[in-house]
């Protein structure tokens, strides 16, 4: 049912609420209302677009649930909620395509992404073969932080309005022991905040999440090591969704939480000759990304949503080279890094809503758009060894070919050695 139709079913139950009609009257105002219908999209046919022709799948499937929960209580003869008397030009704003940012940002801005833990106990190695600072052996613990902001956005497209500007700021503190020469493990703690800004003051999203992480890297080798890490985390997010209902505009909130955990695994060679050293390498990564079911309050509009549980399995190959210039101070390492990257499982989702006001039972579904299967990622980085086990390193990202996406990543790290 179209919008059309849903205001001539409401304009006919409140022509039945406001003068008695006789039971033939009743019975033909239907069957009145449905030619007139079918004239009007007839001169739509044949002249301007039909309002429907305009509407993106999701739009069209809110537009059905209001038609739904029109349509029961009219057959009720009473009064429908107001989000069921929407106009066709109230229909964007009541599309919530906003949830569907709750899984995007964390498993396709960041996916593949990364960096893990075991980099720093390879980039002291590198170190080392450059002289200078380096030349002292390395100490069985280890302390280091890092901390990195990124920043974009993501374009609207066809089938999902809910574009967004993004920033989001990472805090990793970790420690880590050589078990012995060839075997280093750690745990890391990481606390996460960001903010998604919807265009078109849409509303925004803000999170905060908490991860632990086990890691570990193991040469085999002097130059080939294999790697792997285990996390778990939780998220809390607090949503707003800017409405506008029949002219009014109202703000639909509501605090969702998600729990996620990951593992990844893989493995590179470090070839050196003097100063220069080049590293090929390549990894998998699962993601686990469960976002409990919810309701939104404080708006007419408001929506309980479905739970969503999304899955990603990211292959990375890649490649790093570096250069280390030995000084009386300590040593300097230039690095240059490209990855690609493949999604082999995160696809198409819906996610099911109804509004909150609406006893029909009506529901609705948002889908997403399908996500770019191949997608690369280039860094620069400039890290330095100093006297005393001081080491520090300061780097920057950046996403290319992922479609709609515009994401950079500016990293600052340093590791104390004991």
């Amino acid at each position: 049912m179209n919008s059309l139709e849903n205001i001539m079913r409401y304009s006919i139950s409140k022509a039945e609420a406001a003068v008695p009609l006789g039971p033939a009257v009743k019975r033909h105002l239907p069957i009145a209302a449905g030619m007139a219908v079918l004239a009007l999209s007839s001169v739509q046919a044949n002249g301007a677009p039909a309002p429907l022709n305009n509407l993106n799948p999701n739009q069209r499937s809110v537009d059905a649930a209001i038609g739904s929960c029109s349509s029961y209580y009219s057959d009720l003869e009473s009064d429908s909620p107001a989000v069921c008397q929407a106009s066709f030009s109230d229909i964007q704003s009541l599309t919530p395509d906003q949830v569907l940012g709750l899984g995007n940002s964390i498993t396709r801005l960041d996916g593949g992404r990364n960096p893990v833990p075991y980099d720093y106990y390879s980039n002291n190695q590198t170190s080392r073969l450059g002289g200078g600072s380096g030349d002292a052996d390395f100490p069985p613990l280890n302390f280091w932080t890092k901390v990195d902001s990124g920043f974009g956005a993501h374009d609207n497209t066809a089938l999902n309005v809910a574009g967004f500007k993004y920033d989001n700021h990472n805090f990793m503190a970790g420690v880590d022991y050589r078990i012995s020469d060839s075997w280093v493990s750690g745990a890391v703690f990481n606390y996460r905040h960001s903010n998604a800004a919807f265009n078109a003051g849409r509303g925004e999203t803000l999170g905060d999440s908490y991860t632990g992480m086990l890691y570990t890297s193991y040469f085999v080798t002097e130059a080939f090591h294999l790697d792997a890490t285990a996390s778990y985390g939780g998220h809390e997010f607090e949503t707003t969704r800017n409405i506008t209902l029949g002219g009014v505009s109202s703000a639909a909130k509501a605090k969702p939480n998600a729990d996620q955990y990951s593992f990844s695994w893989g493995g590179g060679y470090d070839w050196h000759h003097k100063a220069l050293s080049i590293a090929p390498y390549a990894r998998g990564e699962y993601t686990a990304l469960n976002i409990d079911g919810y309701a939104e309050s404080g708006s007419v509009a408001a929506v309980r949503f479905g739970k969503q549980n999304i899955e990603s399995l990211i292959s990375t190959v890649g490649v790093q080279t570096a250069y280390t210039f030995s000084f009386p101070w300590g040593v300097l390492i230039p690095q240059l890094r490209g990855e690609w990257h493949h999604q082999f499982l995160d696809g198409r989702r819906s996610v099911t809503g109804s509004f909150i006001a609406d006893g029909s039972g009506s529901t609705f579904s948002m889908v997403n758009d399908a996500p770019t299967r191949d997608y690369y990622t280039f860094g620069a980085e400039v890290s330095t060894v100093l006297p005393g086990g001081v080491s520090a390193f300061l780097a920057y990202e950046t996403l290319q070919s992922y479609r709609h996406v515009e994401s950079n990543r500016l990293m600052l790290g340093g590791r104390l050695e004991f």
